[in-house]
């Protein structure tokens, strides 16, 4: 375990990459947190727009109660919250491969993309959630559902292609225009894979009608730790993100051995994949 000065290369990278991703991600919980408590939903949350609507039977009925735009803007709330936090190391990579003119842009142009091929997912995601909510009379029957489908894909093989998928790391242009262009496709891709990895877990709490909040935050550190692990060969297991642990430890062990110091525990390696 190395503890790290403020000023070192590794925290200062962590300053610049994850911690503006967290912070990001972190206004967009805020919203969502406000109006509900452990048990109720906040009315800007997209399962709130599932559930909250009387017993639907209809497509037409259920958005004369929901407006397509609140929808829209629920799911980019809930995206933000819970997929920023996993775009460190490819950020760090755009970074890396980019001047300090360029740098900013491909940044940017890298979480558009990212999150604008996530905003399209969201229509197959929410329109998957509000067919169960008109087909079901029971609340709980789709989460269970949901909670066994997504499970079987965790343990998959298929699962684990898209987890490698995550961890590629393509070649970048140096100048523009080439230099957005290929941030651009890469967001995307990037985002289809995220995608195809996390499908069913970010269905759950859209089938959640009671503690939304802290079902998505349970998921939301999952995607993040399962991110950490290492490519490995495609096989039916149960992954088990140990790295992310590990690294939980070090920095709460860091933490209590450096208090009241400017030193900060940052295992930085365990995040260099």
């Amino acid at each position: 375990m190395s503890v790290l000065r403020s000023t070192s290369p590794a925290v200062r990278e962590w300053r610049r990459g994850f911690a503006p991703l967290a912070l990001a991600a972190g206004s967009a919980w805020i919203p969502l947190a406000v109006g509900g408590d452990s048990t109720s939903m906040p009315t800007i949350c997209s399962a709130a727009f599932v559930w909250s609507t009387p017993s639907p039977k209809t497509y037409a009925f259920f958005f004369s109660y929901v407006s397509p735009l609140q929808l829209i803007v629920s799911w980019a709330m809930m995206v933000m919250a819970m997929m920023l936090p996993t775009l460190s190391v490819p950020l760090r990579h755009v970074r890396e491969r980019s001047f300090w003119r360029v740098r900013p842009w491909a940044e940017l142009l890298f979480v558009v993309s990212y999150l604008g091929t996530w905003m399209v997912a969201g229509i197959a995601l929410l329109g998957v959630a509000i067919t169960l909510r008109l087909a079901s009379t029971s609340s709980a029957l789709p989460l269970v559902a949901c909670l066994i489908i997504a499970f079987i894909w965790q343990i998959s093989p298929w699962k684990q292609v898209a987890l490698n998928r995550c961890h590629r790391r393509p070649s970048l242009a140096a100048f523009p225009p080439a230099a957005y262009e290929n941030v651009l496709a890469w967001g995307m891709t990037h985002g289809l894979w995220c995608i195809a990895s996390c499908w069913g877990l970010m269905l759950l709490p859209l089938l959640a009608p009671s503690h939304h909040l802290p079902l998505m935050a349970i998921v939301a550190v999952y995607i993040w730790a399962e991110r950490l692990e290492p490519a490995c060969a495609p096989r039916w297991q149960f992954r088990v993100p140990s790295r992310a642990i590990r690294l939980i430890a070090r920095n709460v062990a860091g933490w209590r051995q450096s208090s009241g110091s400017t030193s900060i525990t940052m295992a930085c390696d365990e995040c260099a994949l």
